[in-house]
């Protein structure tokens, strides 16, 4: 496993995320993605038309706002298959939101590292 193509793929899709580029999140997520919330699950297609809605209708994140890992796990599952867990949080200019604990599961492809999985829920 090299870590650093990895944790390139999960910057990249975190600040596609913040951006709201829905294309360049759709190249990182697996057509099988799915987020699990406390709000229950949501398929990709739901997640990138949610996310695509609320750009048009200027309710999405600021300018300026970044993901920040504050504490950040990788174990190799099995050849190709990698967990991340750990915790972590948005910021914005104006604030910071909470603080969460979340999992991911990416996959190894011919076209580089994919995410399966996101689960996350507030830190209480």
């Amino acid at each position: 496993m090299k870590d650093e193509e990895l944790l390139a793929a999960r910057t990249d899709w975190y600040a596609a995320y913040l951006a709201g580029d829905t294309a360049r999140m759709a190249e990182l997520e697996d057509l099988s993605f799915f987020v699990v919330t406390d709000s229950g699950i949501q398929s990709r297609a739901k997640q990138l038309e949610g996310i695509d809605a609320a750009v048009r209708m200027e309710r999405w994140f600021p300018a300026g706002s970044f993901s920040e890992d504050r504490h950040l796990e990788l174990h190799e599952v099995c050849e190709g298959l990698v967990s991340a867990r750990g915790i972590g949080r948005v910021a914005t200019p104006r604030s910071a939101n909470s603080v969460v604990l979340f999992t991911e599961l990416w996959k190894r492809t011919d076209q580089g590292w994919r995410v399966l999985h996101l689960h996350y829920h507030e830190a209480k």
